[in-house]
């Protein structure tokens, strides 16, 4: 884990270096910290792929018949079609991910 300060300035790694004084002052007040985690995406990924019904499952959105004026999924959203658009190279595969990140 990795962990950012408070000033989100700098990254600490494990234990924030601050601990002891937490352990001598009783009145201490916990301050949030922004926490950044690793998360391999690739391997996960590869393991969802190793399915063959959730390979189907994936690639649905390239078979699916699309409604004009109806949206039942992210790829009729107007942000799909853009992106599609932006980058023709990535979405001639349809077992590629888009993934939306917060």
């Amino acid at each position: 884990m990795v962990v950012c300060c408070t000033g989100r300035r700098t990254l600490v790694w494990r234990e924030s270096r601050y601990k002891s004084t937490r352990e001598r002052n009783p009145n201490y007040k916990k301050t949030l910290y922004v926490i950044l985690r690793y998360l391999p995406l690739t391997p996960r990924l590869q393991k969802l792929y190793d399915s063959e019904a959730t390979t189907k499952q994936m690639i649905w959105h390239a078979n699916h018949q699309k409604e004009e004026g109806s949206m039942c999924h992210p790829f009729d959203a107007e942000a799909w079609r853009h992106f599609d658009w932006t980058y023709p190279n990535f979405t001639v595969e349809s077992s590629n991910v888009r993934l939306g990140c917060a």
